[in-house]
Order: structure tokens, then C-alpha cells, then sequence
């Protein structure tokens, strides 16, 4: 399996992936900067560093599901569409494995660009806040006891999180619907479920739910994908 994942990474732009995961993360930034232009009007949302540390997340995990919708339209749905997956199984390699292996690439970036992107954002606003005061939040250098624990369970559900759009795609091997059902997943997150503007994902079993579903979703699909005639 070890040997797969190699050979799929070095068939990936993984140049592209780097600049991609660098823009992202600047364009999180340049958004919560435009903060500072309503200064008052942001005080009625953001009240303290927990409400931002909320933002950033939600901002990220937006990003990078849509992202991995990307990723995964580009290296197993359109392959499927354009037949160039059956060169592939022709090799004396096992389906599954070979098509897990994408997937196991797809949920550890994202699992890595979650924790990574969270991070470098919180840091980069509050070294900007500091020079430019975009709000009056004071927002702290250490980060609270167990937030990295948090961290880390957001980050393994957003990486099951991101393969449910590979059950759209593969439906008929749709681009168009792996990324637009990646959309949809971020704005049922967004989603508010009260006249408080709480969200979906404020509420934590939520993204836990959806990340669980989504392993089980990617084996499902799997499963029916080899056994496909080419």
C-alpha cells in the first residue's frame, strides 16, 4: 500500500497542491482582514478569541472540503470518465488497493492541511492585528489547553468529511457533481439551526457524524467501483 501511495504522489502536481494550500490560506487571511472595515459592526459576532478561533475553522474546513472535491474529481473520477483507471487495473495490482490509495492520499492531506491551515491563519491574523488593530479582540499567543486535542478530531473528520463527494461523483462520473456536492456540504455546515446563528458546525457531533459517513461512503464506493467492466 505503501508502495501505491508513493506512485500515486508522483503522478500529482504536488507543486500545484503546495501553491493551492499557500493561496488558500492567504486568501483566509486577506478575508479576515476586511474585518477591520467595520470595525463596530464586527464586535456583534466576534467578541472574543473563541468566536474567532470558530471563524477560522469554519473558513478552513469550507476550503479544503471543497478542495478535496477537487483532488478527488481530478484523480479518481475523471480517470473513471475518460477510461484511463482500466490501464491501471490492468496492472497484477489488487482495485481496492489501488483506489484506497488515492483516497488515503486525499484524507491525509486534508487532514494535514486542516491542522496546517488553522494554525498559520490564527497566527498570521494575530501577527497583523497587532501591527493594524482589524478588531479590538485580544487575541492570545498560546492557544487554549486541549485545543490542539480539537484540533486534531476536527481535522480526522473533515478528512472522512471530504470523501462524500466521491459518492455524487461516481454516479456517473460527474466533475461538476463530486465539486458541487463538496458546496453543498460546506453550506449544510454553515447552515445556522437556531435565531442565535448557530451552526451545524458550532455543534460538534456534527462534523464527527459526517466524517464517519464519509469513510463509510468511500468503502461503499469502492467496493462497486472494481467491480466495473471497462
Amino acid at each position: 500500500m505503501l508502495n501505491l501511495i508513493k506512485l500515486e504522489l508522483k503522478r500529482m502536481n504536488l507543486v500545484g497542491v503546495a501553491v493551492t494550500f499557500v493561496l488558500i490560506n492567504a486568501a483566509i487571511v486577506g478575508m479576515l482582514m476586511l474585518l477591520g472595515i467595520e470595525p463596530e459592526a464586527v464586535t456583534e459576532f466576534l467578541s472574543s478569541s473563541d468566536d474567532l478561533r470558530v471563524i477560522i475553522e469554519l473558513f478552513v474546513i469550507a476550503a479544503f472540503v471543497i478542495y478535496a472535491s477537487v483532488l478527488l474529481s481530478q484523480i479518481i473520477v475523471e480517470e473513471f470518465k475518460n477510461k484511463t483507471i482500466s490501464f491501471l487495473f490492468m496492472y497484477p495490482i489488487s482495485r481496492k488497493k489501488l483506489l484506497f490509495a488515492k483516497l488515503i492520499i486525499v484524507s491525509v492531506l486534508t487532514f494535514f492541511f486542516v491542522i496546517a491551515s488553522t494554525l498559520i491563519v490564527y497566527y498570521s491574523f494575530l501577527a497583523f492585528n497587532k501591527l493594524y488593530a482589524f478588531t479590538p479582540v485580544e487575541l492570545g499567543l498560546a492557544l487554549p489547553s486541549g485545543y490542539l486535542l480539537h484540533l486534531v478530531v476536527l481535522a480526522i473528520a473533515c478528512s472522512g468529511m471530504s470523501l462524500i463527494p466521491l459518492f455524487f461523483g461516481m454516479r456517473k462520473y460527474s466533475v461538476p457533481a463530486t465539486i458541487v456536492s463538496g458546496i453543498a456540504i460546506v453550506a449544510l455546515l454553515s447552515s445556522s439551526v437556531n435565531t442565535n446563528d448557530t451552526n451545524l458546525f458550532s455543534v460538534t457531533a456534527v462534523p464527527v457524524f459526517l466524517g464517519l459517513l464519509g469513510f463509510l461512503i468511500a468503502y461503499f464506493v469502492v467496493g462497486r467501483a472494481v467491480k466495473q467492466d471497462f
